[in-house]
C-alpha cells in the first residue's frame, strides 16, 4: 500500500513537471539580462546610458582609492616640495569626489527613470493578459505564471527587473574591477594572478553548488511552505470557524500544523547545513588565498627589493581582488535568484496572443435574426502527457493536441434557425459551457465549421465577431465603477444615459433605482466607495439582464445565469429574458429546466452529443432522459 502511495506520488510529480516544462521555460542569466536591456533600449535608453557610465566609474573609483595611499608614500619618500604634493593629492581628491559625486548622481537618476518605467513593465503585463488566447487563460499552469509576473512585477525595489538591473551592475562592475585589479597584480607576479584565478574559480564553483542546490530544493520548500500556510490559514479562517467547531477539527488542524512546521524546520535544516559546508570551505580557500598572496608579497618585499609604495598599492590590490571575486559570486546569486521570478514573467509576457484582425467580414453584411450552423465541429481539450513535449510544439501551439485529449465534441451537428429560442440542457460536464465558448470564438474547433447566416465565422475579425454576442455568464462580472460604467462596460462619458435608462426600466430595476435613489453615478459594491451598492443575487441577475439589454446583439446566450437563484426568482428572471429577447437568436443554457417553458426547442446533450431534442411536449411524450430529469426536478420543488 505504502509502495503504490509513493508511485502514485512519483507520477504526479513527473506529471507537475511536465507541465511546468510546457508553460515555463527557464532562461540563463545572459538571457535574462539582454531581455531587459532590449526592453530598455526600446522604451528608455537612458537608463542603460546610465547603466553603462555607473558601471565604468564604479570600477574606477576603487582604483584611484588603491593608487592614492602609494602616490602619497612616493611623495612623501622623495621628499616633494610640500607645495607640490598638495597640488597633487588636492587633484586626486578632487578626482575621487567628482567620480563619486557623478556616480552618485547618476544612480539617483537611473533608479528615478527606472522606478517610473516600472510602471510601464506592468502595465504591459496587463496588456498582455488582454492579448493572449481565451483558451490559454483556463490553463493553471498560465494563472499561475501570470500572478507570479505580476507578484514579480509589483514587488517594489525586489522586482524581478530591478533585481535583474542591480546584479547586472553589481557583476559588471565587480567583473571589471576584477580584470584591472588582475592587470596591477600582473605586473607583480602573472604566476601570482593566475594562481588567485584559479583559487577564486573554485571557490565559484563551490558557491555555484550552493545555488544549484537550494534551487533543487525550492520545489520541495514550495510545496512544504504551501501546505504550513495552507494549514495556519485554514486555522484561522473566520468563514470556517463553524465547521471546525462542530465538526470538532480542533486536534486534527493542530496535529496538521505541527506536522507541517517540522517538515519546513527539516527543509531550513538541509539548506542551513549546505550553506554551512560552502561558507567554510570558500572560508579556507579565502585564507589560503591571502596567506599566497601575502606570504608573495612579504617575500618581494624582504628579497626583491619592493618599495613601501609599491607594499601598500599591491597589498590593497589583493585586499580588493578577494572583496570582488566575492561581489562577482554574489551578483551572479541575485541575478540567478532573480532568474526564478523573470522566466515566469517573460514566459506569460511570450504567449501567443490572440489574432484579432484576421478576416475582412462585417456584421452589418449579416441579415437579423441570425442563424448559426454547427457542422461536424470537433474539440477536445488537451490534457498533459507525463512524457515532456517538444520544445517546438510548444512554440507553436503551447497547449498542443496530445493523444491524451479528451473529446468534448466530436462530428457535433446542430442548426439554430433566425429569431429561435432554444434551451440547452444537460447534466454538470455534459458539454454546454464548452459549447457557449465555441460558439463565442473563445474556443477554436479541432476541426468542422461554425456558420453564421451560412458564413464561416472566422471571416470575421475576433473583435467583429464578439459584437454579436450577449452573453450573461453564471459568474457574476461586476467592476467597482459606476451603475452607468457597468451597464455599458465602456467609460463614463461614452455612455448613452437615455439607452442606459430604459435597459435599467426593461430589466425591472426601476422601482428598486427609485427606493434606493439610486443613480447612474452611484457606485457598485464597496470595494472603492464606502456608499457603493450591493444588490441581492436577483438584483444582480436583473442588473446583467440589463448590460445585454444596453448591447443589443443579436444572439443572446444566457449561460446557467440563475444557478444560484430559488425556483420563484429564477422563474422571475427567465421570464423577463423571454420578454426581451424577440427578434434575437437565443441560446438559454441550464442544468436545471425552468428556462425550457420559454423555448422553441429543447436540446438535450450527454457527453458532447445531442441525446434527444424537440418541444417541452415532445420530449415529455418520449418518457425519455429530458422527462425523467424534469420529473426529479418538478418533485423537487414541489
Amino acid at each position: 500500500m505504502k509502495n503504490r502511495k509513493m508511485e502514485n506520488r512519483k507520477m504526479e510529480n513527473r506529471k507537475v513537471k511536465t507541465e511546468e516544462n510546457l508553460y515555463l521555460k527557464h532562461y540563463s542569466i545572459l538571457s535574462n539580462i539582454f531581455y531587459f536591456v532590449k526592453y530598455f533600449k526600446k522604451y528608455e535608453p537612458v537608463v542603460l546610458i546610465c547603466c553603462v557610465i555607473e558601471i565604468v566609474l564604479s570600477a574606477i573609483l576603487p582604483l584611484i582609492g588603491i593608487y592614492l595611499p602609494k602616490i602619497t608614500l612616493d611623495l612623501v619618500t622623495n621628499q616633494v616640495d610640500i607645495g607640490h604634493a598638495i597640488l597633487v593629492l588636492g587633484l586626486f581628491t578632487l578626482l575621487m569626489m567628482g567620480v563619486y559625486g557623478i556616480n552618485t548622481a547618476v544612480g539617483s537618476g537611473k533608479y528615478y527613470l527606472y522606478n517610473t518605467q516600472r510602471t510601464n513593465i506592468i502595465g504591459l503585463l496587463f496588456l498582455k493578459s488582454l492579448r493572449i488566447r481565451y483558451e490559454d487563460t483556463e490553463s493553471g499552469e498560465i494563472k499561475k505564471a501570470y500572478w507570479k509576473a505580476v507578484e514579480t512585477a509589483l514587488n517594489g525595489d525586489w522586482s524581478a527587473s530591478s533585481r535583474i538591473v542591480s546584479g547586472s551592475i553589481t557583476l559588471t562592475t565587480s567583473v571589471l574591477c576584477f580584470l584591472l585589479y588582475s592587470t596591477v597584480l600582473g605586473f607583480l607576479s602573472i604566476w601570482m594572478v593566475a594562481v588567485l584565478i584559479g583559487l577564486s574559480l573554485l571557490s565559484y564553483l563551490i558557491s555555484l553548488n550552493r545555488i544549484k542546490f537550494t534551487e533543487g530544493m525550492r520545489e520541495e520548500e514550495t510545496e512544504v511552505i504551501k501546505k504550513y500556510y495552507c494549514v495556519k490559514n485554514s486555522m484561522g479562517n473566520v468563514e470556517a470557524a463553524k465547521d471546525i467547531r462542530i465538526f470538532g477539527m480542533n486536534h486534527w488542524l493542530t496535529k496538521l500544523r505541527d506536522i507541517s512546521l517540522r517538515e519546513l524546520r527539516e527543509v531550513n535544516k538541509k539548506r542551513t547545513r549546505k550553506a554551512e559546508q560552502c561558507e567554510k570551505l570558500n572560508f579556507g580557500l579565502s585564507m589560503l588565498r591571502d596567506f599566497m598572496a601575502y606570504g608573495f608579497l612579504l617575500y618581494q618585499v624582504t628579497n626583491q627589493g619592493l618599495s613601501v609604495s609599491e607594499f601598500v598599492l599591491y597589498f590593497g590590490a589583493i585586499t580588493g581582488f578577494s572583496g570582488f571575486v566575492s561581489d562577482i559570486m554574489n551578483g551572479i546569486a541575485e541575478l540567478r535568484e532573480a532568474a526564478n521570478s523573470t522566466d515566469y514573467y517573460r514566459a506569460y509576457m511570450e504567449l501567443p496572443e490572440e489574432d484579432r484582425n484576421n478576416g475582412n467580414r462585417h456584421i452589418t453584411e449579416l441579415k437579423f435574426p441570425v442563424k448559426i450552423e454547427f457542422r461536424n465541429v470537433c474539440f477536445a481539450y488537451k490534457e498533459i502527457l507525463e512524457e515532456g513535449a517538444k520544445e517546438n510544439d510548444i512554440k507553436e501551439d503551447i497547449k498542443s493536441k496530445t493523444e491524451n485529449s479528451t473529446n468534448i465534441f466530436k462530428n457535433f451537428n446542430l442548426t439554430i434557425n433566425s429569431g429561435e429560442k432554444i434551451a440547452l440542457v444537460g447534466v454538470n460536464g455534459a458539454g454546454k459551457t464548452t459549447f457557449v465558448k465555441l460558439l463565442t470564438g473563445m474556443l477554436e474547433p479541432d476541426s468542422g465549421q461554425i456558420l453564421i447566416n451560412g458564413i464561416d465565422r472566422n471571416e470575421f475579425p475576433k473583435e467583429e465577431f464578439y459584437k454579436l454576442f450577449s452573453v450573461v455568464f453564471q459568474e457574476q462580472f461586476i467592476l467597482p465603477f459606476t451603475i452607468a460604467e457597468n451597464i455599458a462596460l465602456n467609460r463614463r462619458d461614452e455612455v448613452d444615459e437615455a439607452r442606459a435608462w430604459q435597459a435599467v426600466e426593461k430589466a425591472g430595476l426601476k422601482q428598486i433605482f427609485e427606493e434606493k435613489n439610486i443613480t447612474l453615478d452611484s457606485w457598485m459594491t464597496r470595494r472603492l466607495m464606502e456608499s457603493g451598492i450591493d444588490f441581492s443575487g436577483g438584483q444582480r441577475q436583473r442588473f446583467l439582464l440589463a448590460r445585454a439589454l444596453y448591447k443589443d446583439a443579436p444572439i443572446l446566450i444566457l449561460d446557467e445565469p440563475t444557478a444560484a437563484l430559488d425556483p420563484i426568482a429564477e422563474s422571475e428572471i427567465y421570464e423577463s429574458y423571454h420578454k426581451y429577447s424577440s427578434q434575437k437568436t437565443s441560446v438559454f443554457i441550464s442544468h436545471r429546466l425552468a428556462s425550457t417553458k420559454f423555448s422553441d426547442r429543447i436540446i438535450m446533450i450527454e457527453n458532447g452529443e445531442i441525446l434527444e431534442m424537440g418541444t417541452h411536449k415532445q420530449l415529455m411524450e418520449k418518457n425519455g432522459a429530458y422527462a425523467r430529469m424534469y420529473e426529479v426536478q418538478s418533485n423537487y420543488y414541489k
